[in-house]
């Protein structure tokens, strides 16, 4: 399926890439074109629009190194962005007869003319060798399908296991859950000689859009698909107050004896909170806690002059 559009994606900031692919998707249903992206993030860790972000993600842990959390609105699981990682978008027909075969395929031709011997694999993944290179997900709206998904060339695989592994087991939910499978990078299928993330890119475009005509948006549509960005792809609402309602136990030390907690959380809000020891000082945290977002910067406000509650406001995650 090769595409008959091209739209340029220059830009990296993840939240407005999200929104951008939305934007596209929404002013293309009067068409029966297939269009296509390809784009790049700065590190994010992207989750399925049905997860449980908090399960999904080292939430502290990627505030700590700067890497975003973004929620997108196709279904599926996590996934570790970063300039290393090549992102394919098509946007074209659903319905009878159309599956996600019909998009992976092209994509695994072109990686096999450029070298690889990629394979499709399950449902929706590509791997070498029996590792995973590729994931993909799917929105269907009107007849129309926007299928996505990754294309690991050069990605910080250590960082991938560390944000995106997808075994919080603490947290039980309904959410869909990730499936973590053994992955590799294409540069590494490659060998020596493989080129960089640019001119990978660049191959692939030849080769899924070759007699494409280019679009690229202009200011006023990219102000409408950032401000889209901003009311939703940023907003603490889309990300982590549509995870499904979660209970979660962990522990911690308060004065060096270990407390274990029980949190039941909703929309992102702790609706309840009890510990297996009794003390003031964690009756006053409960006490606090309860109606608070799930969100690092107010649990920090809410335990503001509790002494002692540090891992208490780490394990909350």
């Amino acid at each position: 399926m090769n595409a008959s559009v091209f739209v340029e994606n220059p830009f990296f900031d993840p939240y407005d890439n999200q929104a951008i692919e939305e934007y596209v998707f929404e002013r293309s249903m009067a068409e029966d074109s297939t269009i296509l992206m390809l784009w790049r993030n700065d590190p994010a860790v992207v989750c399925g629009c049905y997860q449980n972000v908090y399960a999904e993600v080292n939430i502290l842990r990627a505030a700590e190194l700067g890497v975003a959390v973004v929620r997108r609105e196709s279904g599926g699981g996590a996934v570790y962005h970063d300039r290393g990682n090549v992102n394919y978008t098509f946007i074209g027909p659903a319905g009878e007869g159309v599956g996600y075969e019909d998009y992976i395929a092209p994509v695994v031709d072109a990686l096999r003319a450029l070298g690889v011997s990629a394979v499709m694999n399950r449902t929706s993944d590509i791997a070498v060798n029996g590792l995973k290179v590729s994931g993909s997900a799917q929105k269907v709206k009107k007849g129309r399908a926007l299928h996505h998904g990754t294309l690991l060339y050069d990605v910080d695989l250590a960082r991938l296991r560390e944000l995106a592994d997808g075994r919080r087991g603490r947290f039980v939910s309904k959410g869909v859950k990730s499936s973590p499978w053994p992955v590799a990078n294409i540069r590494d299928c490659l060998g020596p000689g493989a080129p960089d993330t640019e001119t990978f890119v660049s191959r692939l475009r030849g080769l899924l859009a070759p007699d494409a005509r280019t679009v690229r948006l202009t200011p006023s549509e990219l102000a409408e698909a950032r401000a889209l960005s901003a009311e939703k792809y940023r907003s603490w609402e889309w990300t982590c107050g549509r995870s499904p309602a979660f209970t979660h136990e962990a522990g911690f030390l308060l004065g060096g004896l270990p407390v274990t907690l029980k949190c039941a959380v909703k929309r992102g809000v702790i609706e309840s909170l009890s510990f297996d020891a009794d003390a003031p000082v964690l009756r006053e945290a409960a006490s606090r806690l309860i109606g608070a977002r799930l969100e690092a910067g107010e649990i920090r406000a809410r335990l503001s002059g509790l002494d002692g509650l540090d891992g208490l406001a780490r394990e909350l995650f």
